[in-house]
This record gives structure tokens, sequence and C-alpha cells, in this order.
């Protein structure tokens, strides 16, 4: 069996090497030349697939190691039949505890109250609830927004997006549509953005075309940007990302395990489709990372930055390709490898109790 999959997912000769013939290619340059005669096609969300890759191809299964499927063309497949999987929820815990993150290093900087914070979530699905479970733990006074669950779930309280004024935070985690109903592209536009009041952090870990980059920058400035993904990745906006109050390279759902979560997922995908055999293979252990706290701690905050801290990434990526010293790519494919706070073991003691109690209910 021929498997052409992205060079940059991890673990792939555990899951689906063996006799099997594993071409890795860049995400961006996997082209229909390299799937003329392959069985499987496994990818991240870089790689658009369409017709124009897969015509007079051999191909039986697409993965994707991926939350979402923006980038698969879903009709082409089930027309053609060939099967296609995505990795649901593996990267959820690591987006959820990168808002965290971003939630604590503003209020150390004073970018963002400590009590009485009023905030929106857009997109309320796996990762959107639990940011609110998590915002709720904080203190946060939220405000859903997902017209489509509450279509579905009649139990559901949906603030329509046009009535989203005079918040504090508002974090977007919808995927990228444009046929339906509520269509999410360039969905955060002028009038959506001069109603809301000055000094409200914008926050999108979702998909970076959500936001009208245009608009933004001409409605937008006087909102706090934080943003991990963008319009044209892998071409940056110079601008917005000089303005960005935070800027990080795509890379909100990376962390260690959600990359073992993902071709883990694939795997056993390919397995009860029977696109591949069971091979009875043993789930790799995900790695665990001490961290000794050298210096004094007095918040929770200082726990999670310790563990993450958002704004270094941003002050890399700013260097980076502010002055055209490498590509975007480059700087997602050289992450600084993240750890989930589940996998963290904290070695002090000395946190005042009611510290203590948040971080263990944000799950570290």
């Amino acid at each position: 069996m021929k498997i052409v999959a992205d060079e940059e997912i991890p673990q792939l000769q555990h899951y689906f090497g063996g006799s099997n013939e594993l071409v890795l290619k860049s995400g961006r340059s996997i082209a229909r030349e390299d799937l003329i005669d392959a069985d499987i096609l496994i990818v991240r969300s870089i790689t658009p697939v369409s017709e124009s890759l897969l015509k007079n191809t051999s191909i039986k299964f697409v993965a994707s190691v991926t939350t979402g499927y923006d980038h698969l063309d879903i009709n082409y497949l089930d027309k053609n039949n060939i099967r296609w999987a995505i990795a649901a929820g593996c990267n959820a815990t690591a987006v959820v505890e990168y808002v965290i993150s971003v939630v604590a290093t503003l209020q150390k900087q004073g970018l963002l109250p400590n009590k009485n914070i009023n905030a929106a979530v857009i997109g309320v699905g796996h990762i959107g609830n639990q940011v609110v479970e998590k915002l709720k733990i904080l203190g946060f006074e939220v405000v859903q927004c997902d017209p489509l669950r509450a279509m579905q779930d009649k139990s559901f309280a949906s603030v329509p997006l046009e009535n989203l004024q005079d918040l504090d935070f508002i974090t977007l985690h919808t995927p990228l549509t444009n046929e339906s109903n509520y269509p999410t592209y360039h969905m955060i536009e002028q009038n959506f953005l001069q109603r809301q009041k000055p000094g409200c952090v914008l926050l999108n870990t979702g998909r970076g075309a959500v936001i009208n980059f245009s608009d933004l920058k001409q409605y937008g400035k006087h909102l706090h940007w934080c943003l991990d993904v963008w319009e044209n990745e892998p071409r940056i906006d110079q601008e917005i990302l000089q303005s960005s109050m935070i800027s990080t390279p795509h890379i909100a759902g990376y962390s260690v395990q959600s990359k073992y979560r993902g071709v883990e997922m694939i795997y056993q995908a390919a397995v009860k489709k029977h696109i591949f055999p069971d091979n009875k293979i043993t789930p790799l252990p995900y790695p665990v990372k001490e961290i000794n706290f050298e210096k004094p701690i007095t918040t929770w905050r200082d726990v999670i930055l310790e563990i993450y801290d958002p704004m270094r990434t941003s002050q890399i990526m700013k260097d980076a390709l502010l002055n055209n010293k490498t590509s975007f790519d480059f700087l997602r494919k050289n992450f600084i490898e993240r750890f989930e706070f589940g996998y963290v073991k904290l070695l002090c003691n000395y946190l005042a109790n009611e510290n203590q109690i948040i971080l263990s209910q944000l799950g570290v």
C-alpha cells in the first residue's frame, strides 16, 4: 500500500510504516503526480484536497489530522466514493489552553481586567463550548453566539451577532463557510468592529478569513488584536502583524499531545473504515514535562505563562517576518514544543489555595 503524507505529521512511521510505501512531502507541495498510484493521502489544513488534486489518481482514502474540514472538498470525495476522515477534537485541548494563556498574559500586562469581564464566544462547538466553561471558571460573564447550534438545540441560547457589543473579550471559534444561512466568511467586518468599545480584545484561533482584514485595519484600530490565524496564509499582512497585540503562526492547536492524538485518531479511522489493516498498534505514550519554579510565583497566571507564554511566540514571529528573516511555514514547522496542562508536573507548593483551585479546574 502506498501512502502519501505531510512530512510534518509526527509518528507516521509508527502507525503507517511497516511494509507500506510511505512518501513524505511538504504539505504545500503535494501534487496530483504524487498520488497517481497512491492509496491513502494524509494531510493537514494547508493542503487543499479537491478534484484538481485527486482526479485520475488511485486514492481511496483521504485523512486530515485536523478538527475542521474546510480544506477538503467533501462533495467531490463522496461523489467519487473516496472515503475520508478528520481527527475531530484532536487539538481542542490545545486551543482552549491557548485561549487561557492569552487571557493570562493580557491580564498580567493590564490589558484585560481581572474581574467583571464581559466576554463573547462566537462559535460554540466542541472547542468553543470548552472555552466557555474555562472562562466561567476565571470569573468571566460569557454570552454565546452560535445560531446554527441554536437551530439544532432549542435549549441553547444564542445571542445574535449584531447584538454583541460593550464587551471586554471576544474569541472566535467558527469554521470558514460561504454556503449556509450563517456564512462565516468575513463575518467580522466594519459594522461589528465599530460597535465594540475601545480596548476590547479580539482573539481569533479559528480561520483567518472569518475576519475581513481590510475592515480590521480601517475600523478596528481601537481594539486589541490577538491573531493566531490569518487571511491569505502563508502570506501575512505586514501592517496587521505589526499592529497586533499577539501574533502567532497558526499554532493554537499545536501541542506535543495534540499531534500524537491526531495521527492516532487517523489510524483508528482508517482501520474502522477497512482501509488499513488492524495491526493492533499500541498507541505511543504522551510525554510529560516537569517544571520547577525557582522564582517566586503569586497567581495562577504565573504558572500558566511558565507552561506557555504566547507573547514570546509573538515576539519571535514579528521579529522574523517583519525583518524577512524567515517564512510563516518555517515558524510553524519549528514551533517550540508546547505541553498541555494535564501533561505538566509542577514542582512547587507555595501558591495560595485559591490559585491552586483555579489551576486544578483549568486542568493543570
